[in-house]
């Protein structure tokens, strides 16, 4: 008798550390697979069938919802087969060729459908808000789509709507990696074949842009900027704060949990997927006083415990920084500029690349740096106070 489970496939993780979710199809003791389209992390999955992963898992309840739906639209249409056919003599891959057929007259998942789907299953707040950007730029040029609609010729009318609009190479790029992301995850999970992947003979183009730093007059300006203005305070306050973390991105210091021992512990968001391995930073006096101004109960800043979301928080923030940057007449300025100029003042005093590297939080990808060295996060603190000591030296001076 043919029989469906529901599997995790330990074999491969994806970038972000997770593991496909599928249906094994059993049948004359061979096996086969039939993809879901869901990936968990390991200690998220349960196994059973009404409730495949545990409810701490990100959106567990359309998880389960979902994979509960598909188990029994494959196994209703195994137990159809069987009783339609002697299915005996067939081989396990026709058994699964003959239940994951669709009628032409059934409806196809369409390519803006899944492209919605696939948004809600990226694991991090911004991979999402990225891939919905994407899908709103598309059904704006184009009414919702099957996968076969996406061509070559397809993909080129998109990007002379997209350059139309006044998009930027990187823009524009960016829009054609989410999409292909999309085709590559429907492929791996048997959604859709190769034959319909449109990027073979579409090349995504892009320019590598000029990391931005604020000079050391510019630094010491901003540093000394006050406004009457709450939010543009707040901004300029916490640009000082990445700063002197080392650069921390505005969304890790959104949601850092508590101080442990005057340091601060985190996995960066944007990297988490491939480096687990947490940043250690010594909190100095100078971050230490801005933290006390926005001080949270359950996080070093209040300002992931108030109603509104981060999303939100980002744009009041950024466009602060704007108005800022505006006043001070520093054109192009964003939040971002703090970690680039952390990164290039301590170049320029010296500071190793490798000691750089740690306190940027970019993941180790050596052998020894990810599985045997357990590094001493003292040398990033003394390289930073260097770089703090280095900009309130200049100050001084000038």
């Amino acid at each position: 008798m043919a029989k469906i489970s529901l599997i995790l496939d330990t074999r491969h993780a994806n970038a972000k550390g997770e593991y496909a979710i599928q249906l094994r199809l059993s049948h004359n003791s061979k096996s086969t697979t039939i993809g879901t389209g869901v990936s968990v992390r390991i200690e998220h999955w349960n196994g059973e069938i009404n409730q495949a992963v545990f409810p701490k898992c990100p959106n567990a309840k359309r998880l389960n919802s979902d994979l509960e739906a598909v188990y029994f639209k494959y196994n209703n249409a195994l137990r159809q087969l069987e009783m339609t056919e002697n299915i005996r003599f067939l081989s396990v891959t026709e058994v699964k060729r003959r239940i994951t057929a669709t009628p032409e007259a059934a409806h196809t998942e369409l390519f803006t459908e899944y492209f919605d789907r696939y948004a809600d299953s990226r694991q991090t707040e911004n991979s999402r808000i990225a891939c919905r950007l994407t899908l709103k730029t598309i059904l704006a040029f184009n009414k919702p789509m099957s996968f076969a609609d996406v061509t070559v010729i397809w993909l080129k009318a998109f990007d002379a709507y997209l350059i139309e609009r006044g998009n930027s190479t990187n823009t524009r790029a960016f829009h054609f990696r989410n999409i292909r992301a999309v085709f590559n995850s429907a492929i791996n999970e048997d959604l859709i074949g190769l034959e319909t992947y449109p990027f073979r003979k579409f090349k995504i183009t892009s320019s590598r842009k000029d990391k931005q730093a604020l000079t050391e007059e510019q630094i010491r300006k901003l540093m000394n900027y006050q406004s009457e203005q709450n939010i543009q305070q707040v901004a300029k306050d916490l640009f000082m704060l990445s700063f002197y973390l080392c650069g921390i991105n505005l969304v890790d210091l959104y949601h850092l949990d508590r101080l442990r021992d005057g340091h601060v512990h985190f996995v960066r968001s944007k990297t988490s997927g491939k480096n687990a391995n947490p940043i250690t930073l010594l909190v100095q006096p100078e971050a230490a006083d801005i933290i006390a101004r926005y001080a949270g109960k359950d996080h070093v800043l209040r300002f992931a415990e108030g109603p509104g979301s981060y999303p939100t928080f980002n744009n009041r923030i950024q466009k602060a920084i704007r108005s800022i940057a505006e006043e001070l007449g520093i054109e192009g300025l964003t939040f971002y500029w703090a970690r680039y100029t952390w990164a290039t003042l301590a170049d320029k005093i010296g500071v190793s690349e490798k000691e750089i590297s740690k306190g940027l939080g970019h993941a180790d990808t050596s052998v020894a740096g990810k599985f045997y060295i357990s590094y001493d996060w003292t040398k990033v603190d003394r390289a930073n106070r260097k770089v703090i000591d280095y900009l309130f030296g200049k100050a001084i001076v000038s």
